[in-house]
């Protein structure tokens, strides 16, 4: 009887663990980038949309054509270790689950070998919520692989659109080996052709001095944030007064 009895609570502990798996982790927003391209989970900052120039990248400098997001992840799941046991719920987000639909909800028809939806590979880390809060934590992830560029601007343009709306469902996992699936997030993205095309010419380049073109070929989202793409300052003449 005493056996059973622990059995039965040792089962009905590990069920209500995963009972809410849509609560324990969620995507708080899409973090703006700072001035040295990295993201700061603390800012109260966010973007409101996203802008894609499906052109992208230009000229000489060819660049990988791919969509990224900036999520924030948050975990509200609470502290479980014991003096025998170590925590069990901090959380890793391994996964992205993405949807791409025009702003009429539809799904995006792509060809046979692009699947929509679709996962790609994402990682943070999260520790367990503390003294009633939650945890967070942000990184980079790609969110539209190159190989979908052309197949996503021909369904949505040829929609009749200029945006489309990018769900991301966040995917992770406890280090107690329970599954956590965050509810849709919905990001609206503009598409255009050209709009960033801020990049400097072959000959251009060549009037710059080596630390100018490192900065030119130096871009956190190519073809995503207008004030930080393509940037470059051609040097100032040299003194003629200056000594050797």
């Amino acid at each position: 009887m005493h056996r059973f009895i622990i059995v039965a609570f040792a089962v009905l502990t590990v069920a209500s663990c995963n009972r809410f798996p849509h609560n324990g982790l969620q995507i708080g927003g899409m973090l703006p980038l700072e001035e040295n391209c990295s993201l700061d989970p603390s800012t109260d900052e966010r973007q409101t949309r996203g802008l894609w120039d499906v052109a992208a990248p230009f000229g000489d400098f060819p660049r990988t054509p791919r969509f990224v997001v900036s999520p924030l992840f948050e975990s509200y799941i609470i502290s479980r270790a014991t003096d025998i046991q170590a925590e069990q719920n901090n959380l890793q987000v391994t996964n992205l689950e993405v949807t791409l639909q025009t702003p009429d909800g539809a799904t995006l028809v792509l060809p046979e070998t692009l699947p929509n939806p679709y996962r790609v590979t994402a990682s943070a880390n999260l520790e367990v919520a503390l003294d009633g809060s939650f945890s967070s934590s942000a990184t980079f992830s790609i969110a539209i692989p190159s190989s979908y560029r052309q197949a996503v601007a021909d369904a949505v343009f040829g929609a009749g659109f200029n945006e489309m709306i990018v769900i991301i469902q966040a995917i992770g996992t406890t280090m107690g080996g329970f599954t956590q699936k965050s509810a849709p997030f919905l990001w609206p993205v503009d598409l255009c052709i050209g709009c960033m095309d801020l990049c400097p010419t072959q000959a251009d380049a060549d009037n710059l001095s080596d630390l100018g073109l490192e900065g030119l070929l130096s871009s956190c989202l190519p073809g995503q944030d207008g004030y930080l793409y393509c940037q470059y300052e051609i040097p100032p003449p040299p003194d003629p007064m200056a000594t050797p």
